[in-house]
């Protein structure tokens, strides 16, 4: 069905004496004149009334392509071409049509060449304005499809200015980056000396890390302080050190075994603060101790997993998504993209906000993979949790999806390779997903994130509704 031109129906009756075929017929507004795919039987003069001419794709995605009015007629093209109907017709108001079959169609072609020559002229016309809107829905579709730096600095520019505002004014706010400052750094010395001591037993050596990283292996004979329980921890401290029979004033070695030295310089300064003047850090890089000094382990419970809330919930249905994905049809549907866009963004919202309230907390998480160097762990804290927030925001609202999508596939990667590093080397810890809370690192953690990953992949490929893109907000039916 292509969209009629604007004969006037008298004109017709009089000079291609159509008034004496067909009949005429009155139709009640919303009724279907003609469908789209069905076979050829009639063509339509429109008397009165209006009509609206459109197509419907498989996935039910509506074109709009003109409206009728009197004068009007169409139907010609699939009498002649003989293939189905192209387009569906329906009445917007009750309608006054001029019905011709097939045969007296035919009829008047043959002994009109007059009416043959104005539907060859105007079919001609449909052709070319067709290409005009072919090549403006390709434009506008390459358009829609492209990304933009703009569109990740829109993002990312807006996720670090709402982090450092935010920050400011933030009761738990941290440094932009940790020990950015004029303190003195410890004294530090390296494996070969701090072996050495450790052979004579000349110092104390303290363990910085979190109990489940020295429950999992550390230097024989060590004592554990985790700096983020200092307070709470530091009169067991003292009392162990009496217990060994070691003056006040002992050389006191702590060591961390992170690739950002939060912990061990860190808990070094907290016991100058306490009066220890004779406190070193051992120097070498990420876990150089453990092959310089004997090691031990306590074997101790697994860690147990902490309440997500729904986010832990919804993290399943991605892999349940997957299996849907496999399916051709499903996998290119655009209602399959706004659901991933929709759980998505529930999911990484629910993610980001208690990240956001507690960012010191989350800095110690990233510390606990032993990836990220000292300067980069409090920009990383306070900024990704806002870049999920607002990635999460945009993929609900509608609002540069396919940007959106990439930048959440990317923190998908990010934290999969952090996964993957932590089970390799057999890192106790949980995933830090929600602030304190979380669940023990393991394979399944991976597939979650891998089926968020290939959902991302899904919204790029085939989102296309109910999204506000260049050329403004995309509903279900398409006006071109």
């Amino acid at each position: 069905m292509k969209k009629t031109g604007n004969a006037r129906t008298e004109t017709m009756a009089e000079g291609l004496r159509l008034e004496n075929v067909g009949r005429e017929v009155t139709v009640p507004p919303g009724t279907i004149i003609v469908k789209q795919g069905d076979a050829p039987e009639d063509f339509y003069v429109v008397k009165s009334g209006r009509l609206r001419v459109f197509r419907q794709s498989a996935e039910g995605i509506r074109t709009e392509l003109t409206n009728l009015g009197p004068g009007s007629y169409f139907g010609e093209v699939a009498l002649v071409t003989g293939q189905p109907r192209t387009a569906s017709v329906e009445a917007l108001e009750e309608a006054t049509l001029l019905q011709i079959s097939k045969s007296e169609f035919d009829w008047v072609l043959d002994h009109n060449p007059q009416l043959a020559r104005h539907i060859i002229k105007q079919m001609a016309n449909w052709l070319v304005s067709g290409d005009h809107r072919l090549e403006q829905e390709v434009v506008h579709q390459v358009k829609l499809r492209q990304i933009s730096w703009f569109d990740y600095l829109l993002i990312v520019g807006v996720s670090i200015v709402f982090a450092l505002i935010f920050n400011m004014y933030n009761d738990n706010q941290i440094p932009l980056v940790h020990d950015w400052s004029n303190k003195a750094l410890p004294t530090e010395i390296s494996l070969e000396q701090g072996a050495d001591i450790y052979r004579k037993k000349q110092a104390v050596f303290v363990d910085a890390r979190k109990n489940s990283f020295y429950e999992d292996r550390h230097i024989k004979g060590a004592l554990n302080l985790p700096v983020v329980f200092f307070d709470l921890m530091y009169p067991m401290f003292k009392f162990m050190m009496m217990q060994m029979e070691l003056p006040a004033d002992a050389p006191i070695i702590v060591y961390g075994g992170t690739v950002s030295r939060r912990f061990d310089i860190e808990l070094a300064r907290l016991l100058k603060d306490k009066g220890h003047d004779k406190v070193m850090v051992l120097n070498g890089n990420y876990r150089a101790w453990e092959y310089a000094f004997p090691r031990e382990e306590i074997k101790g419970k697994e860690l147990p997993p902490l309440p997500l809330g729904l986010a832990g919930y919804l993290e399943w249905l991605p892999v349940s998504i997957f299996g849907l994905i496999l399916i051709p049809q499903v996998r290119r549907s655009p209602y399959l993209a706004v659901f991933c866009r929709l759980l998505l963004g529930v999911i990484f919202i629910q993610f980001a906000l208690s990240k956001i309230m507690r960012p010191a907390v989350f800095a110690m998480n990233v510390v606990d993979y032993g990836m990220m160097p000292a300067w980069g762990v409090n920009l990383w804290a306070l900024i990704l949790p806002w870049a999920e927030l607002v990635a999460g925001l945009f993929l609900i609202l509608g609002i540069r999806t396919r940007t959106a999508a990439t930048l959440i596939g990317g923190m998908n990667i990010i934290f999969m390779v952090g996964l993957v590093h932590a089970l390799i080397y057999g890192l106790p810890i949980n995933c830090g997903c929600v602030g304190e809370a979380g669940e023990p690192v393991t394979w399944w953690k991976v597939v979650k994130n891998a089926g968020m990953l290939f959902m991302t992949i899904q919204i790029f490929l085939y989102d296309r509704l109910f999204v506000l893109d260049r050329g403004g907000f995309i509903w279900r039916e398409r006006k071109i």
